[in-house]
Order: C-alpha cells, then sequence, then structure tokens
C-alpha cells in the first residue's frame, strides 16, 4: 500500500483565516473520561487545554510543528500575514506543553498563508517554506539546526496570488518539491534540484485553489497531488508517473465546489488514502478511494451551517483511525470522531443519532465543539483566527488534559 512519504515531524494544514493544530507529543495524554488501564470508548469525554501563545494581537493564517531546534521536543511555527503584512513567530516547546518565543525569522513582514516544514537540501535539519500572497516573494528559509533560519532562496513568481505550499518528493530525487495553490489563477508544481532552484511546471485546469495536497493515491509508490478547487470549479487528483509528470488527471467531488477545507487519511481502514473535504453552502464529505484513484460521491458528515475555512485529519485518542478537525469562520472548531466501520455507504440522509452522533449509511462520526475562546470568537479548532480589529483575541494552542478533567481558557493580557 502507498502513502505519503513525508520530509517533516509533523505539518499543520490549514488555509485562509485559520489554522489548526495538533501535537503528536512523546507520552500523549489518554483522551477521554476513561480510567487507566480501560480502553477507549466510542463517544467519551475528550477534553483540551487551551494554551495561549502570545498575548499580541495580529492576523495569524497557520500553524506547523516539527523540531527546529534539535532537542528533540516538537516546535511551532505560527504563520501571519494573509493580506496584510505581518511577521510570522517561533516557539519552541519544551515537550511539557510550555513554549517560549524563538530567534526572529528574516522573512519579516509577509503576507503569509503557510509555512510547510521539510529538510529540503539534506542537511538534516528541518527548513521552512513560505507561501506568500503577492508581491512579496515565496521563500525558503534554511534552518542551522539550532532554529536559526537564514533565507536560502525563493520559488515561483512573486506575482502569484499564493495561498498555500505543500512539500514532498515528486520526481524520486529524495529532495522535497512543492506544489503551490494559487487563488484565481493557474497552480503549480516546482521541482527542487537539492540546491534550491526550482522547475516550475503548470498544473492543467487549475483556475483557482486554496489548498493542495501531496499523497499517493493509487498506491504505485509515487506522491500524486490533490487538488482542491477554491471558486465554482472541479477538484482533481494529479497522477504522477514517478518522475514529476502529471499526465493523468480524475475528479472527486463536485462538478461546481469552492473549497478551503481539505485532508486525506485512510477514513475506513481499507489501507487506501481517501478525502475529506468541506465545500461551501454543500457541508462536509468524505470521498473514499477503491485504491486506483476512483472516488465515490462522497459520505456527508457535516450540513452547510458555519463557514469551513480550514480541516486536517489526525488520530487523536489512539485507536489507529484518523479523526476530522474543520475551522470554520466565527464559530467553534469541530472534532468528528471516526468509529472506522467502513460499511457500505448508502443514500441515506445525514441524521443526528444519540445525540451529537452522525451518521451516514452505517459510518459514523460523533462531534464535539471546542471550546469558544477569546470572548466567543474562535474559528478554528486550535488558533483563533486574530484580526487587528479586534484587540481582544489572541492566538492560542491545545493541549490534551488528564482524564476527567474539562476544557479551560485562560485569556492573559
Amino acid at each position: 500500500m502507498g502513502h505519503t512519504r513525508w520530509y517533516f515531524a509533523f505539518t499543520v494544514t490549514a488555509l485562509a483565516t485559520a489554522g489548526l493544530a495538533v501535537i503528536h507529543a512523546k507520552a500523549p495524554a489518554r483522551l477521554g473520561s476513561n480510567s487507566q488501564g480501560e480502553s477507549f470508548k466510542f463517544g467519551g469525554l475528550r477534553s483540551f487545554e487551551i494554551v495561549p501563545l502570545e498575548t499580541v494581537s495580529e492576523t495569524s493564517s497557520n500553524a506547523s510543528i516539527g523540531d527546529l531546534n534539535g532537542d528533540g521536543n516538537p516546535d511551532i511555527v505560527l504563520v501571519k500575514g494573509r493580506h496584510w503584512q505581518v511577521t510570522s513567530r517561533v516557539f519552541f516547546g519544551d515537550g511539557k506543553g510550555h513554549f517560549t518565543p524563538g530567534p526572529a525569522l528574516p522573512s519579516k513582514a509577509t503576507k503569509s498563508y503557510s509555512a510547510s516544514l521539510a529538510d529540503m537540501t539534506k542537511s538534516g535539519h528541518l527548513d521552512m517554506v513560505l507561501s506568500n500572497d503577492q508581491p512579496d516573494p515565496k521563500l525558503i528559509l534554511l534552518n542551522d539546526g539550532k532554529g536559526n533560519f537564514s533565507i536560502g532562496g525563493t520559488y515561483g513568481d512573486p506575482q502569484w496570488s499564493t495561498r498555500n505550499a505543500a512539500v514532498g518528493d515528486l520526481n524520486g530525487d529524495g529532495y522535497p518539491d512543492i506544489v503551490v495553490a494559487n487563488r484565481e489563477m493557474t497552480s503549480y508544481v516546482c521541482l527542487n534540484d537539492g540546491k534550491l532552484h526550482f522547475d516550475c511546471r503548470p498544473l492543467e485546469d487549475s483556475p483557482s485553489a486554496a489548498t493542495v495536497a501531496i499523497a499517493d493515491i493509487n498506491g504505485d509508490g509515487a506522491n500524486d497531488v490533490i487538488y482542491a478547487c477554491r471558486d465554482d470549479c472541479q477538484s482533481l487528483v494529479y497522477f504522477n508517473d514517478g518522475k514529476g509528470n502529471f499526465t493523468r488527471k480524475e475528479p472527486w467531488g463536485p462538478p461546481k465546489s469552492s473549497t478551503r477545507a481539505m485532508a486525506a487519511g485512510d477514513f475506513d481502514g481499507d489501507g487506501h488514502l481517501d478525502v475529506a473535504a468541506c465545500h461551501e453552502k454543500l457541508g462536509c464529505f468524505v470521498y473514499l478511494n477503491d485504491g486506483k484513484g476512483n472516488f465515490g460521491a462522497g459520505i456527508q458528515f457535516q450540513a452547510p451551517k458555519a463557514l469551513p475555512y480550514s480541516m486536517i485529519a489526525a488520530d487523536l485518542n489512539h485507536d489507529h483511525r484518523p479523526e476530522i478537525i474543520v475551522g470554520y469562520v466565527e464559530a467553534p472548531g469541530v472534532i468528528y470522531f471516526n468509529d472506522g466501520t467502513g460499511k457500505k455507504v448508502s443514500s441515506n440522509a445525514v441524521r443526528r443519532r444519540q445525540g451529537r452522533d452522525l451518521w451516514h449509511g452505517g459510518r459514523r462520526f460523533e462531534w464535539r465543539r471546542m471550546a469558544r475562546c477569546c470572548g466567543g470568537a474562535i474559528r478554528c479548532a486550535v488558533l483563533c483566527d486574530v484580526q487587528p480589529a479586534v484587540p481582544e483575541m489572541k492566538a492560542w494552542g491545545l493541549r490534551t488534559l488528564p482524564d476527567g478533567h474539562s476544557l479551560k481558557a485562560v485569556p492573559q493580557g
């Protein structure tokens, strides 16, 4: 079976005004209200503690997690900007959920949307790939291994309206390449020669995107590109011939949709990577992969209510089944817990069962709202959208609490 070949410790995938983060700690706390020694019970209590990262009010757009200073503990890159030029920040973790500011980044104030972490030159250190909106250059920041970054190069065109950049080896040379999601213009694949020189090639029929992902969808050992259409067009999977050429593409999702929130994961446990996505005005769906890159009509797990902005798939309760975490605009973020049944999909409508469980076609996704923070203005599951016009809003992180504890938020500053 094929899966994405990752080049970083952990990536937080999030778009536009919302960011999602899940920390994989060395010894994660058990999620839920179960006592020690009990197995995980589906539908049990899951608790998170909100941890403020900073006290200033600025426009955060994303977050990435990885060991930046070589101490074995996960650190955070808090990405800022979007439509405004703001300076992104690095926070070093102590492995216990505490974070202190790291050195200033040389990128200074830019319109950044994401900062993918990957070893771009085989130095053994996690470097940073910044996706910056026009007219700012798209930057590669090199890490000295201690969390000090320097500008190592650029990729693409500063005039691209870039919203996101996914990183992975696309041509089999061992160096991470970049897929660039551009809004209202063509998206690109940029191949890395190992010396930070990039050969950028357009993706056919990619009129507008805000998010992309890299994953081996058909199990042939080569990473493919999952393209989510941002503005009323068809989302696609571009299949890789193993050399970075994408001559075959297949549709997934509705013929016309606007999608910012998308993630890949094996949601039904068949060994093939599936796609989850939330489409504006249509709702959230899981699209199951038959192993050859063909996707069904989709299993709806959320009706169109709040505006979805970001998504990530991660196993939060250690049952080897990825959950789906969705960040919404002006609404609490939601975690959809997956029971992993993988039963046959039917045309039954989504209905609520047993309080807040969502069922469709025999597959169940339980949802739990994350608590509102910053005076009820949370826009995502983990990091509040921080608008300059709302000074009481700050950036937050979430960490798990011991069994039986509840979510709590303690504003600072």
